[in-house]
């Protein structure tokens, strides 16, 4: 489990004019939601991008500290908004979380190993499902899901029931759903024969109806 500290500022403010001078100045506008209430505040967009960086797009347990109160709050990163054109951070959303007691969260899943079904059968790993929902105490909070996908062959998948077990998880979701899976690969070779023999069939077909049209003139 990750653990990291961003320092965070005091937002009255609200409205898109208030947002667009906040990011002008480098800041992104965020806000937690707690049982106490929820908090509207800022963030230094190059502070909380190189936390990013430092946790690989993992999860991660963040302690947000106001520099204006002094308050310190365990939380979560709930969601992020980005700008398409630009990829730059325009909000950002928080939740806060109780050390000993259960958090929902959602865990990065990512495969290891390289399949069977690829390697030596040619087909694709396709990961179905990115991201998990999970329960856990926030100790037990991980920074992703591992999965060892070597064993897998074509037409094989692994569903969210034989995800691996780990100490104080719950899997959340349909245990049925998949969440990765080996999908067979069709060639432009592969399917230019079936198109051949679809012709020639049709042709086939026309030739004998054209000779049981010239048996009946004949008659």
């Amino acid at each position: 489990m990750s653990q990291q500290t961003l320092s965070v500022k005091s937002r009255e403010g609200i409205g898109r004019g208030h947002s667009r001078r906040l990011r002008a100045q480098g800041m992104i506008p965020a806000v937690i939601y707690g049982k106490s209430g929820n908090r509207n505040f800022s963030v230094a967009e190059r502070d909380f991008r190189m936390l990013m960086r430092e946790v690989s797009g993992g999860a991660a347990l963040i302690t947000l500290k106001n520099e204006d109160s002094g308050e310190s709050l365990l939380s979560v990163v709930q969601a992020t908004q980005r700008n398409s054109l630009t990829d730059r951070f325009e909000h950002i959303d928080f939740h806060e979380v109780t050390r000993g007691e259960k958090m929902t969260g959602h865990i990065p899943v990512h495969t290891t190993g390289e399949p069977v079904g690829v390697k030596v059968g040619g087909g694709v790993l396709d990961v179905v499902i990115h991201e998990v929902e999970i329960v856990c105490l926030p100790k037990d909070l991980p920074e992703s899901i591992e999965i060892d996908v070597s064993g897998l062959d074509v037409g094989q998948a692994i569903h969210i029931s034989e995800l691996p077990a780990l100490k104080g998880i719950e899997y959340h979701g349909d245990p049925s759903a998949v969440v990765v899976t080996i999908a067979g690969k069709t060639t432009e070779e592969e399917a230019a024969p079936a198109e051949e023999v679809a012709a020639d069939s049709v042709e086939a077909t026309s030739q004998k109806g054209d000779a049981e049209q010239d048996e009946k003139a004949d008659s």
